[in-house]
């Protein structure tokens, strides 16, 4: 694997942020009253969810998939959760706060149980090296010296 580079985490940003986009405008769209409103919104949420998943598996050449996808959910949930109360005038409850937290927490506890989101390095073998056990090797090498 390729080790992580601040270009993965701008991937994952980017993902993010289209995803969030996309989302508010269809929320957005229903309230425009100019012609084939409702298509052009269905039309800007496509295209920005497309390229939100394009940037997240571009940003997965780079980080765990589990760490990728963990912030893409816990960030762009928390993010659509903000622009819906400060943009479409949704309530914010206790529950829902509750709820963020945990999310992030948990995206958080995702990251750093992955070895800080590195990817892990692939281990390298020998070209025609035998993969037995040193004890299976002592073995076989006792029973080739009896009689």
């Amino acid at each position: 694997m390729l080790t992580t580079k601040p270009f993965h985490w701008y991937c994952l940003l980017g993902a993010i942020i289209l995803e969030v986009g996309g989302t508010t405008v269809m929320k957005l769209a229903q309230g425009w009253t100019f012609a084939h409103a409702a298509l052009l919104g269905l039309m800007l949420m496509w295209l920005a969810i497309g390229l939100s998943y394009y940037l997240l598996a571009l940003s997965t050449t780079g980080l765990p998939v589990g760490v990728a996808f963990a912030f893409w959910e816990g960030l762009g949930l928390t993010l659509i959760t903000l622009s819906s109360v400060l943009i479409l005038d949704e309530s914010l409850t206790l529950k829902r706060v509750l709820g963020l937290i945990c999310v992030l927490a948990g995206a958080l506890l995702v990251h750093h149980g992955t070895g800080h989101g590195e990817s892990p390095k692939p281990r390298p073998r020998d070209a025609g090296q035998s993969h037995i056990s040193p004890q299976d090797a002592a073995d076989g090498a006792r029973a080739a010296r009896r009689p």
